[in-house]
């Protein structure tokens, strides 16, 4: 069966791809870019909105990240994967984010824990995924803050796995 396509205008203009990058708050040592616009509920990704030729489109930013560095996001079996694990990263690189399948991409979600949704666990401090992309994107919102973002998006343990005092 053939993949269908997704109807998208040919190129988003100039204007929405530098309104996109000024979204953008990048780590200056070589890690994550941190979209910072809009953030959609349950999954807690970003969320690009703009108008083209006359048509209001939305697109995840991860997905619109990999759209602007030339990749076909039309095809319907494409999925953008964070290798990274932060739904709010959209730096194009091999170890931050990829064009894959959704099977690839559930085969490591699952490989990394991170294949129960939206719902929070104790890998999020028990926040959604949309609390915690609320949390990261307000930490680096005016720029990085390695410590507000690592504090914002580390895990926070589940006092039901620490040990007992007796």
């Amino acid at each position: 069966m053939a993949a269908s396509k997704r109807e998208l205008p040919a190129f988003p203009s100039q204007q929405t791809v530098d309104a996109f990058w000024g979204k953008v708050v990048k780590d200056p040592e070589d890690g994550h870019w941190i979209f910072t616009g809009a953030i959609s509920s349950p999954d807690g990704y970003g969320r690009v909105s703009f108008r083209r030729d006359g048509r209001s489109i939305a697109v995840s930013a991860h997905r619109f990240a990999l759209w602007i560095s030339g990749c076909d996001i039309t095809d319907s079996e494409m999925v953008a994967e964070h290798r990274c694990n932060e739904p709010l990263c959209v730096r194009v690189d091999d170890r931050h984010l990829i064009p894959s399948t959704r099977a690839e991409n559930i085969r490591y979600a699952s490989l990394t824990r991170r294949l129960r949704g939206p719902k929070g666990g104790a890998d999020t401090g028990w926040r959604t995924r949309y609390q915690r992309s609320i949390d990261v994107r307000s930490a680096v919102r005016d720029g990085w803050n390695e410590k507000e973002y690592l504090d914002a998006a580390r895990p926070v343990s589940n006092p039901l796995d620490e040990p007992t005092l007796f």
